[in-house]
């Protein structure tokens, strides 16, 4: 069980985010909320099916984003994995990934942030420990939360 985030995980807010639909961001009031991973997890995959529907995505990226939400993580609350890793769970080579998750990252499904650097990466690069986070899911979180 997570008793703290790291101060590495930036993303993970003390305050209210603004815009949560819109934002990556997390609030820290959901580590408590979401204790049980069984229900975090749950969450991840409503979130995931929101977007799976969507006409504007590729089939690689909707792919990905199985990936990522298959390896979401509740410590970090993100996936941090490497492409490459993505690339062998679904079975693509590793330049349609990179494609594919390009267009995740330019349609602001997923931001691509470095581990201890406020810095958002618009694609992903070599070096640094990089976490994929769901962009929207707090603003799903709080109408969950709202409902329990």
């Amino acid at each position: 069980m997570r008793d703290s985030i790291k101060k590495e995980y930036w993303w993970v807010s003390a305050g209210e985010v603004e815009n949560e639909s819109e934002s990556p961001f997390i609030a820290m009031k959901y580590n408590s909320i979401f204790r049980d991973y069984s229900k975090l997890r749950k969450q991840v995959w409503n979130w995931y099916r929101t977007h799976a529907g969507r006409e504007d995505l590729s089939p690689v990226a909707k792919l990905l984003l199985w990936s990522v939400c298959e390896r979401y993580r509740w410590q970090t609350w993100s996936s941090h994995d490497a492409i490459s890793y993505y690339c062998k769970m679904i079975g693509v080579h590793r330049t349609s990934a990179s494609r594919g998750m390009s267009e995740l990252l330019e349609k602001e499904v997923l931001w691509c942030v470095l581990e201890g650097e406020r810095k958002r990466l618009r694609k992903s690069q070599a070096g640094g420990k990089k976490h994929f986070l769901l962009v929207g899911l707090g603003a799903h979180l709080r109408e969950v939360g709202r409902d329990s």
